[in-house]
């Protein structure tokens, strides 16, 4: 049913055939007309899900979905020194849709009759076209909103197509873009960087963890105030604001630690240690337990959210975080709070589980052992074993490395050569330097360990 669909969302109009991305919702029940609008937090959880789903299916599809939401956001939606913007509206030159939508008779300007047949027969285009903005008094005529309506498969007319698609996206960019809220968030920049390293890894492609590793120094020269151990949550045009919200050290902290898990960099996993610690001294309500949405004590009312929305809770994606951070660290202040704060919550997920699947996802973790994969030797050495334990399907696993701020035992494995040891419970297989044996431990293994004692 999941990939079921992820496949009618990526066929349908919501999905951005020329530019990649997808836009904020559909207006209809097949997902041909979206309104317009397009933001990060969307589509770097979407992207996240796409990469899951090629790791269960294997079908490029799906990775090709994912590389088209990642390289939208490169090309459009990213600050030249690294930062990733908010959103891009509906709407441009007082038109919804103006900017993707087509008629037939542009289509037959700029293409070959080769290319037009396949992009008019692939995208069903029609000389009425199939979208009218209701919104405006003078809607314009005969638009085409883009979707699958006959995949093309023979080579000859997948040719055509892509060929289309090149010129309609150079052409695409000459017109009037739609406006572009340009401030930087640190909670939906956290989300994104988080998909991106991980899209290096299970892709294979470099740029996408170099990304990642950009948007990071961004956000840490931008927003992260090393002195007061502080994190900012909003900066644009060279100004950050004051607040401190528990989304912002919450969903960076997710982001770190897949960017961690990805690259085993000690680096990454001190951030990753010092901005926990500014989370826990900041928001985390000792007495109660789980975390207020605000830093500051003062408000008559301060709260706590719990539900997933349109993006996931701070409480939620926190405890998740932490949880993962306590296992490789073996520091138990982390555990601890987020099993207090999975406890507060205890109610909510038994009343109303569809309203908090972060929440049960940190739950499995808090009670089963995960598979830990730990790989031993310098960082730098250790790609193809990363993006094997990355290419295999395992909800909850844990990468670490040996050096760092890591656990006691994962210390003792440093061999000073690229290996993997994948351990559940207190023991551990015999070491690998084989990305295909990896692969098939991987594979071999539950997605879960018996519970027991950690490493």
């Amino acid at each position: 049913m999941a990939t079921k669909t992820l496949d009618m969302m990526a066929a349908g109009g919501i999905y951005d055939h020329v530019g990649g991305g997808f836009s904020r919702y559909s207006t209809d029940q097949r997902w041909l007309v979206p309104h317009f609008e397009k933001m990060l937090y969307d589509n770097a959880q979407l992207a996240q899900l796409y990469l899951d789903a090629f790791l269960v299916s294997g079908e490029p599809r799906h990775a090709e979905v994912a590389r088209g939401i990642l390289d939208y956001v490169l090309r459009d939606m990213t600050h030249p020194e690294g930062g990733f913007y908010s959103a891009e509206d509906a709407d441009s030159e007082g038109h919804e849709g103006k900017f993707y939508c087509w008629t037939r008779a542009e289509l037959a300007a700029l293409l070959a009759p080769d290319e037009f047949e396949a992009a008019v027969r692939h995208f069903g285009v029609t000389e009425a076209g199939n979208f009218v903005d209701h919104s405006h008094p003078q809607p314009l005529p005969n638009q085409n909103v883009l979707y699958e309506a006959e995949p093309l498969a023979d080579d000859r007319g997948r040719a055509a197509l892509a060929s289309a698609k090149r010129k309609m996206l150079e052409a695409r960019a000459r017109r009037v873009r739609p406006h572009r809220d340009d401030k930087v968030l640190a909670s939906w920049n956290g989300l994104m960087l988080g998909a991106l390293a991980r899209a290096g890894a299970v892709l294979g492609e470099e740029r996408y963890r170099a990304a990642a590793e950009r948007n990071l120094a961004f956000l840490k020269a931008r927003l992260w105030d090393s002195q007061t151990r502080r994190l900012y949550h909003r900066w644009r045009d060279g100004e950050r604001d004051r607040v401190q919200l528990l989304d912002a050290y919450a969903f960076l902290l997710s982001g770190v630690l897949e960017l961690y898990q990805t690259t085993v960099e000690p680096a990454h996993l001190e951030f990753a240690v010092a901005l926990a610690d500014a989370l826990l001294a900041t928001f985390l309500d000792r007495e109660r337990g789980g975390f207020w949405q605000s830093a500051d004590a003062g408000l008559i009312l301060r709260l706590k959210d719990e539900y997933d929305g349109a993006e996931p809770s701070g409480n939620s994606v926190a405890i998740l975080a932490l949880l993962e951070l306590g296992k490789i660290t073996g520091r138990r202040e982390y555990e601890e709070a987020a099993e207090r704060g999975l406890a507060l919550f205890a109610g909510r997920m038994g009343q109303q589980p569809q309203a908090v699947p972060y929440l049960l996802q940190a739950a499995d973790l808090c009670l089963s052992e995960p598979v830990r994969a730990v790989v031993s030797g310098p960082p730098e050495e250790a790609g193809p074993l990363l993006r094997a334990l990355h290419s295999v399907y395992q909800p909850g696993k844990v990468v670490l490395g040996t050096r760092g701020p890591v656990e006691a035992f994962a210390q003792t494995l440093e061999s000073g050569a690229a290996r993997v040891y994948l351990c559940y419970g207190a023991s551990c297989q015999a070491p690998t330097a084989d990305p295909a044996e990896v692969r098939e431990l991987l594979r071999a293994q539950p997605p879960r360990g018996p519970g027991g004692d950690q490493m």
